[in-house]
């Protein structure tokens, strides 16, 4: 073979390969956006799309500001988005429209902060039909900004706390891999932190997130950008660093009550089903100190209880837990994921991020039922602890992560930290009054200057707290949807989804 002929076998070896790479990267680009949700069909919002009203609602029980009691006979008044004025005598403008309030209860919308949106502005419409009005973004993107914006002008939605992509401590190579799969912003030298965090804020991220493997160096540099230009940090404890070394730090939010019980777990050396209980007793032995330190340095927790609860039974019987949930709600790019091999976020059997492994024998399922259970007891103690001295517990639920369905989940977790000895009003305040606060928005309760956010029910949630499902009305920013229309936003959501599904779920519903 001469000179030329190799030039040119080698020419064409590069080419094909070149062709080669392409492709694989165009095919995994597709199966990434597929996975997230981006391909599934989305309703239009015009569909959905009304202008704030005057409207009273009169003769009404209300939630008082406290949340503690029911106020009887109450009218509030809404103009421009904004509620200018209430109480059991008051004067209303002519032009307003009226909304009877006899027999029904009126509380403030409810707000789940933590959500996942991905690729998928159909749960934005499952939001807003199931009575939520505020959500906080915990992996945001520029297209979450977006619609932010389009909200704030009219496209019917939550509000949107959006909070950065997840960074975490990696190399090259594994930082661009992680940021194509799974989102994850890449971090591996401190002297360009300032300048990316700096350069989100200038975007417009209500906070940054920080995330499990962020290594100790790059958690303080983010500590001290955060404190010295007053930047939000939320998100994870990361595992290279204790409890006593993020206490005082500028993550003033965990992005569950999780990431102590995992702190805990390496503080114990770890655990398995022979000695769970006394883990257990180490759980509760650092409970005081933990709530202490909480107080004290005024971090506020988000909850996610319900998903710690039902990793246990999808590991007995996913199955059964499916036909449980409202699946058909769930984007099908999301749930059906892509190879099982890939462990995203997929909700079906063969992709499930929790299902256990086939292979398990007997024994092994018993030990990993314990492991399960005892995880999530520890959570629930943690979280009663935490209620009973005054730590500010923001209801959230991971929405998207299997087998939390956007909008359907914060109820299951209002039922759940019921379930784990809240009060009703504990509860209710999970969901309106403490996460307000901590995004610093003028909502989650109901009073004269706050955004008209609210939820008309049927039936008292301070009598049973199911009853925050009995919605015959939402009101976002002064803008009202009936039953009738939360209605059709779900059943339009159900539509497009079954339209783009590629795997059948009827045996599940």
């Amino acid at each position: 073979m001469n000179f030329k002929t190799i030039k040119k076998t080698i020419k064409w070896t590069a080419l094909v390969m070149l062709m080669i790479n392409l492709l694989v990267f165009c095919y995994a680009y597709f199966e990434v956006n597929r996975l997230w949700g981006e391909y599934t069909r989305k309703v239009s919002p015009d569909e959905f799309k009304t202008a704030p009203i005057q409207v009273v609602i009169s003769h009404v029980n209300l939630l008082s500001a406290d949340g503690n009691e029911m106020i009887p006979n109450q009218s509030v008044v809404i103009q421009n988005g904004m509620i200018i004025a209430m109480g059991d005598e008051v004067n209303v403008p002519e032009g307003f429209e009226k909304i009877d309030g006899r027999g029904k209860f009126l509380i403030p919308g409810l707000i789940d902060s933590h959500v996942h949106l991905w690729q998928s502005p159909n749960d934005l419409l499952l939001y807003l039909a199931n009575g939520v009005t505020h959500v906080k973004e915990m992996n945001g993107s520029e297209t979450h900004l977006q619609w932010k914006d389009e909200i704030e002008h009219g496209r019917p939605g939550p509000d949107l706390f959006v909070a950065s992509r997840r960074h975490n401590s990696s190399g090259l190579f594994k930082g661009w891999f992680g940021r194509l799969t799974a989102k994850i912003n890449p971090v591996n030298d401190s002297t360009d932190i300032e300048a990316d965090l700096l350069a989100l804020a200038d975007l417009g991220f209500d906070a940054i997130k920080v995330y499990t493997f962020l290594e100790k160096d790059h958690f303080m540099a983010f500590n001290e950008t955060a404190r010295k230009h007053d930047i939000k940090l939320v998100g994870h404890t990361p595992v290279s660093m204790t409890l006593d070394e993020v206490w005082g730090t500028e993550l003033r939010e965990l992005g569950h009550v999780e990431e102590i019980v995992k702190a805990l777990i390496r503080e114990f050396g770890g655990y398995n089903d022979t000695n769970a209980e006394d883990f257990l007793a180490h759980v509760k032995t650092r409970s005081t100190d933990i709530v202490n330190q909480l107080l004290h340095h005024d971090i506020k927790v988000q909850t996610t209880l319900s998903l710690m609860e039902t990793i246990a039974p999808i590991r007995d019987d996913l199955d059964g837990v499916l036909k449980n949930v409202a699946l058909p709600f769930v984007n099908p790019g999301i749930s059906e994921s892509t190879h099982p091999s890939i462990p995203v976020l997929g909700w079906l059997p063969n992709v499930n991020i929790y299902r256990a492994p086939a292979d398990m024998n007997e024994n092994q399922k018993r030990g990993d039922q314990i492991f399960w259970k005892t995880y999530a007891e520890a959570h629930r103690f943690l979280i009663r602890e935490m209620a009973e001295k005054g730590v500010h517990l923001l209801a959230a639920t991971d929405a998207n992560v299997p087998v939390m369905v956007p909008g359907f989940s914060i109820h299951q977790e209002l039922l759940a930290l019921k379930s784990a000895g809240l009060s009703n009003a504990q509860v209710l305040k999970a969901a309106t009054q403490h996460p307000a606060r901590a995004m610093g928005v003028n909502t989650g309760q109901i009073k004269v200057g706050y955004q008209a956010d609210l939820l008309l029910l049927n039936a008292n949630p301070l009598v049973d707290i199911k009853n925050t499902q009995t919605i015959a009305t939402v009101v976002s920013n002064g803008r009202v949807y009936d039953r009738q229309s939360l209605d059709l936003m779900l059943t339009a959501v159900k539509a497009a989804n079954d339209h783009s599904r590629s795997v059948d779920i009827s045996h599940f519903h």
